[in-house]
């Protein structure tokens, strides 16, 4: 059994790898959480877990920031992080494993299975990569997100996604031009990842990307008019938070 802490700022986060990790992986022993760089260092330094999954951007600094502030670090770890950027950063050096967010059991079993048995050596080289060539989200870059395709995955920028309709299991992303794709994750997970990029939840089955909406209606309950002509139902639970976003961009 390998003991196991998981370091994100994200409640949902946490919630969904737990469960991923106690659903599907028998070979894991969760021994603590915690929720922001200090508290993260403070939980490896009293637990020495053997597996660390960490979150890169936090609100009180980076994953990166997190191991430099550490004496030792004798533990495998897995970086989780809703940024493309970093996942393409793990192609081009010897680096950690990445997992992108919206999660997927599959990719973190494989992540899991993938971990070193000479965990100590290999933990020095690679954060010594890391630490030479860091690669952190440009704020005034294009967003984007890595999508899972049949043989890896799609990046595309954020701007160009219109909405995502949940069905069941699987998530239906509409995009301006580009052909739609069927992604195998739920609507709850996209919703954890694209809401703080700009996207607002209206319905059980319905997240649009708020620059998309031109125009709200009262008739029929509440419906938002979207760039494409379409017309969305609005669920009373999801009505508050969407007024305050379109009338005080706020959520």
């Amino acid at each position: 059994m390998l003991k196991t802490v998981i370091v994100d700022d994200d409640y949902v986060s946490r919630m969904v790898l737990r469960d991923m990790l106690e659903k599907f992986l028998d070979n894991i022993e969760i021994i603590g959480e915690a929720g922001s760089v200090a508290e993260g260092i403070k939980l490896i330094e009293d637990k020495s877990p053997e597996l660390v999954l960490l979150d890169i951007s936090m609100p009180d600094g980076t994953g990166f920031d997190l191991l430099d502030k550490l004496k030792t670090i004798n533990f495998n770890l897995i970086f989780i992080t809703a940024y493309s950027e970093y996942a393409v950063k793990a192609f081009k050096y010897p680096a950690f494993d990445y997992i992108v967010k919206p999660l997927n059991v599959n990719e973190l079993s494989k992540a899991i299975l993938r971990i070193p048995h000479n965990k100590k050596v290999e933990n020095e080289s690679r954060i010594k990569v890391l630490k030479e060539n860091p690669v952190l989200p440009d704020e005034n870059a294009s967003k984007t997100i890595a999508l899972p395709e049949l043989n890896g995955f799609a990046i595309v920028n954020i701007e160009d996604i219109i909405r995502c309709e949940g069905k069941r299991n699987y998530t239906r992303i509409i995009f301006k031009e580009a052909s739609e794709k069927i992604i195998s994750r739920t609507l709850l997970e996209f919703e954890h990842l694209l809401s703080p990029l700009g996207f607002v939840r209206i319905h059980r089955s319905h997240l649009v990307n708020i620059l998309n909406v031109v125009r709200y209606l009262k008739s029929d309950g509440g419906m938002v008019e979207l760039k494409t002509g379409e017309l969305l139902r609005v669920s009373s639970k999801h009505k508050e938070n969407l007024l305050n976003k379109l009338l005080f961009n706020k959520l």
